[in-house]
């Protein structure tokens, strides 16, 4: 049974520095009677007693910093745990150490310190002592959701004071998932005992180096949250992208080689990024689109702006050409899956190269959706944009036209973002249009 000591199955080490991944590197890790650890790509060290993980359940992390300290502290801080052996644990939880990165075999459990169920995590531990635990619940993912915004910051602001920093290497590649084991439950090859990364399709070297650095960072706190709450027969994740590279970190590491991913592009990125807002995508489909591949861009782009919505969102669409072409609902509706895909439907159906251009009734139109939405209530309550896509070709649009759109989007508290399409495209009146609406042209 569990106790003091562990499961027997899975007893804790008596000594980590007995441990054989350990005693090669024995006076890296240990300065006089305290055990060193350093965070990866940081400069700064901690200071743990010798007893620190070994020979018996403790909640060895209450009151250490750097997540452990000062008020509500993760969940993790004030559970009981001990260093495993990988090769003697049997029946319960285990994760690889973060503290030794060239100890392969050395693992840690908080499930071996819990009992005979072999699991520590939060959600077993109400249902077996039948409490309400929403309220818990929020708490729980608050403090941990701390623990990994400190990492990240904390490993920012590591890495912007240090110019040598170097991560390369402390996150496991998720292309190829070596030693992944297929599982039927997550349909894919996956190892729960490490954290996963893939680089971004963004940025230069100087900013992946750094988005490894800030993956390395978060990791602690997702081996940590893995060991206490994971459950095999749930499906969980927990996961970090990065905004200047796309670059994705995840627990547990998993399969994945999909050379078009981006999470920026994901709902829950741009929910996060952004929370609930009303999107207008009013999209040029005049003649002119048909050069240079532009429709076919128009399109691509309006379905992946949908692709970023998700349910707390509202949205429509306004086609033009010399008229307005076709709207696909007069007011804003909630982006659920079935309107999505309704959405992606609808764009399909459309005619998307001809006719003249004319920017203004299409903008007189998206603004009174707008106002209409407000008017019915079918509307998030917060952020309000229009998404323009054009190849910029209007020569009536002038002075009296960015006038009037700018009084109307300042009454609505709206945004515009304007998109000029294809290298060839005339971004005079659509970087204008978004300059004086209070966002930004592309």
């Amino acid at each position: 049974v569990g106790g003091i000591t562990g499961l027997s199955g899975c007893p804790c080490i008596e000594d980590i520095f007995t441990h054989p991944d350990l005693a090669a590197d024995l006076e890296y890790y240990r300065f006089g009677d305290r055990l060193v650890y350093t965070p990866a790509g940081s400069t700064q060290t901690y200071h743990r007693p010798l007893s620190y993980g070994s020979g018996q359940c403790l909640a060895h992390d209450a009151g250490l910093p750097p997540n452990c300290e000062g008020d509500s502290p993760p969940a993790w801080c004030a559970a009981d745990w001990c260093y495993v052996d990988a090769q003697n644990c049997e029946g319960a939880t285990m994760v690889n150490t973060h503290y030794f990165p060239g100890a392969e075999k050395l693992y840690y459990s908080y499930g071996t310190c819990a009992g005979p169920s072999g699991s520590g995590n939060s959600y077993q531990t109400w249902t077996e002592e039948d409490v309400e635990g929403t309220r818990r619940l929020i708490h729980l993912v608050e403090g941990y959701t701390r623990a990994s915004r400190f990492d990240v910051e904390h490993a920012c602001m590591e890495y912007n004071a240090s110019a040598a920093a170097s991560c390369a290497g402390s996150v496991r590649a998720m292309c190829p998932c070596d030693d992944c084991a297929r599982n039927a439950l997550w349909n894919n090859q996956v190892d729960f005992m490490s954290v996963g990364s893939r680089p971004g399709p963004g940025g230069l070297a100087d900013a992946r180096e750094r988005a490894a650095c800030l993956s390395a960072g978060v990791a602690a706190t997702y081996r940590r949250v893995a060991a206490k709450e994971a459950d095999a027969g749930r499906v969980g994740y927990q996961y970090f992208a990065d905004q200047p590279t796309g670059t994705y970190t995840q627990w547990p590491t998993e399969r994945m080689c999909i050379d078009d991913y981006d999470p920026r592009f994901r709902p829950w990125y741009a929910a996060g990024a952004t929370g609930p807002k009303d999107i207008i995508i009013v999209v040029d489909v005049s003649g002119s689109m048909s050069k240079f591949g532009r429709s076919e861009l128009a399109r691509n782009a309006t379905k992946t702006i949908l692709g970023t919505l998700t349910w707390k969102d509202h949205a429509s669409i306004v086609l033009f050409n010399n008229h307005v072409s076709a709207v696909f609902s007069e007011t804003l509706v909630p982006v659920t899956d079935t309107a999505r895909e309704d959405m992606e439907a609808w764009c399909d159906d459309q005619f998307w190269a001809q006719g003249g251009t004319s920017f203004r009734p299409a903008l007189d139109r998206a603004l009174a959706i707008m106002r209409a939405s407000v008017h019915a209530g079918t509307t998030s309550m917060c952020q309000k944009a229009i998404m323009f896509l054009t190849d910029g070709i209007d020569e009536d649009f002038g002075g009296n036209d960015y006038t009037a759109i700018r009084r109307e989007v300042v009454a609505l508290d709206a945004f515009l973002f304007s998109y000029a399409l294809g290298d060839k495209a005339d971004a005079t009146v659509t970087k204008r249009l978004a300059c004086e609406n209070r966002e930004v042209f592309y």
